[in-house]
């Protein structure tokens, strides 16, 4: 049925997936490496490393890499998980769009390799031990880091639906690992009320910490340092700060209801109860055969990656689901998103007549709205990466 009236978005309080998860921010690294590469695993404390040519030293890593950010779903190694992610999310832009850097972060006379996003997160960062390249630290979507400047990064992490970190780590002198320097997290009491604590050690026991008198609201606020790496593109040229996607790779795009206003579009109800949440479609292009899924997590693969049962939603006779959708044809769908793992989707046809599949996810932290696309060259819905802790 279609309206044009105006309408308040009901706030959005269910507990649901798409905050970075991580082990324990104060910890090194994983210590996973991409398939093929000559990853030196630390045995000794760093040495002073005289490199010549440092980016002989990672040649066989950026090599790569740059495969990788082109054919990302064929990828079946261990680690590695945020940049599968973001090069599946950016589709045709992501060699554009995601880059690398060799530098001296740490100052310690020996380049690091970072790997990254354009303006955003920093997915792998490696040392040399020996001659040889070391992960120093991995991150993905759950366990995100942006650099915040002068060897510095900012780390933002999910545990559960309750507990939630934020904090900043120092590459350490040697550049082998990271230190924590300021953490915060949330942790809930025996009555389930969130509480703010701080230590300086990356844990996320509040045993071991201090219990702040910062609101969960002011928590949820705090901003990552604007400083960016000037990544080298995988397209190869040279990134410039704060570089945003110019075209979209996704014929349609979600985001919340807007604000209060006079807007016409379909109208679905899937949910009317507390903690509804209404979200809107809108397509850049026309998508036919478009499908909204119902997703319930069966299986996890060896990699880390989710196996859904993605079944079509049904709606009640009176009220229909558009299967088309244009610039002028817009969607609006009344639901509400449960746990942590993502419970609704959506699928269409591109203009190529290409069948693409997503789940929409919700950020435990700010609430926002992300799509993670599931694997084309799989009949299962199965979304890449890793949703473990």
């Amino acid at each position: 049925m279609k309206r044009t009236f105006a309408i308040v978005l009901p706030l959005l309080v269910a507990a649901s997936c798409g905050s970075p998860n991580m082990t324990a921010a104060a910890k090194t690294a994983k210590t996973a490496k991409p398939a093929k590469t000559a990853v030196k695993k630390k045995t000794a404390a760093k040495e002073s490393d005289s490199v010549r040519d440092p980016a002989a030293a990672y040649q066989d890593l950026i090599t790569f890499y740059d495969a990788l950010v082109r054919n990302p779903y064929a990828y079946e190694g261990d680690g590695n998980a945020g940049f599968v992610e973001a090069a599946c999310s950016l589709g045709k832009d992501a060699p554009a769009e995601m880059g690398y850097l060799i530098q001296d972060l740490s100052r310690d006379g020996v380049p690091e390799l970072a790997v990254g996003q354009l303006g955003g997160p920093v997915f792998a960062v490696y040392t040399q031990v020996g001659g040889s390249p070391y992960l120093v630290f991995e991150g993905w979507y759950r366990n995100s880091y942006v650099y915040a400047g002068d060897g510095s990064f900012y780390n933002t992490a999910s545990a559960s639906a309750s507990s939630s970190g934020a904090g900043t780590f120092r590459l350490s002198n040697d550049g082998t690992k990271l230190q924590c320097e300021n953490f915060l997290f949330t942790a809930a009491d025996k009555k389930g009320k969130l509480s703010v604590y701080r230590n300086r050690t990356g844990s996320w026991d509040p045993a071991d910490s201090q219990k702040t008198a910062m609101t969960v609201e002011d928590f949820w606020s705090m901003e990552a340092p604007e400083a960016s790496l000037p990544l080298v593109r995988f397209s190869g040229t040279k990134s410039e700060k704060g570089s945003t996607r110019k075209a979209s790779s996704l014929p349609v795009t979600v985001s919340y209801l807007p604000d209060p206003g006079y807007i016409e579009y379909e109208w679905v109800v899937l949910y009317d109860g507390d903690g509804a949440s209404c979200i809107l479609f809108t397509a850049d292009s026309t998508v036919t055969d478009f499908t909204l899924l119902n997703l319930f997590a069966e299986d996890a693969t060896e990699t880390g990656a989710v196996i859904f049962e993605a079944t079509p939603v049904v709606s009640d006779e009176w009220q229909t689901i558009p299967t088309v959708l244009t610039p002028d044809n817009r969607l609006a769908v009344q639901l509400v998103f449960y746990g942590d793992l993502p419970t609704f989707g959506f699928s269409y046809k591109d203009a190529d007549g290409k069948l693409r599949r997503f789940a929409v996810e919700v950020s435990g932290k700010d609430s926002s709205l992300s799509l993670r696309e599931a694997d084309p060259n799989k009949t299962q819905f199965i979304l890449p990466g890793t949703f473990s802790r």
